[in-house]
């Protein structure tokens, strides 16, 4: 008796287990034509998550509001708590940020380093937490690719993205993970606005 009743309840977790909805984008969604030329034609989208960066021994935590227009990029980087750390205008004329007095002013690649401790790859970075590669650079496939996580290299970077979704009629990273040299930096997006 004891050992049908064990059994009743090994199957039933088992079918709860399975029954669980989740999605399970095909292998190198990345590489998906159709998907990649649907993201590539949205021009404006908005991104919240959390953004964890390591360097040097150093790590922070923020959260992230990204808003992309066209060739314009905004970008608030605050507290759990909602303070503003950073607010980061980028465009190909370069990068602004928000002054202690409330006003954009240019900043070099030099200032922007000292500010956040990295350099952002501003040319790429667009493309990567969409889940494209960056037609900026030459895209080197990882082997380690694998069902729902991609892996590849650009410019001396190592993206992993994972934990896919669909956002309408596309499929977009839920997980970005980006590191080069010893700066590690992982995006996890909680909403996505297309």
């Amino acid at each position: 008796m004891n050992r049908y009743f064990l059994l009743i309840i090994l199957v039933t977790q088992l079918v709860a287990c399975s029954s669980v909805g989740t999605i399970k984008p095909s292998a190198n969604i990345t590489q998906s034509l159709e998907n990649t030329e649907r993201i590539l034609a949205i021009q404006q989208w908005q991104l919240f998550g959390r953004l964890s960066v390591r360097h040097n021994r150093e790590s922070w935590l923020t959260r992230l509001e990204w808003r992309h227009e066209f060739l314009t990029d905004h970008l608030t980087l605050s507290t759990s708590l909602g303070g503003v750390v950073a607010k980061l205008v980028h465009s190909k004329a370069g990068a602004k940020m928000l002054d202690e007095n409330g006003v954009m002013q240019p900043v070099s690649e030099h200032e922007l380093e000292s500010a956040l401790g990295y350099l952002p790859p501003w040319a790429h970075l667009q493309y990567w937490v969409r889940g494209v590669a960056s037609p900026n650079a030459q895209l080197l496939i990882n082997e380690e690719s694998v069902l729902g996580v991609d892996v590849f290299s650009q410019d001396g970077w190592e993206i992993r993205l994972e934990r896919y979704e669909k956002i309408g009629d596309i499929v977009l990273p839920g997980k970005i993970y980006l590191s080069k040299d010893g700066l590690k930096i992982k995006l996890v997006v909680d909403e996505w606005l297309m």
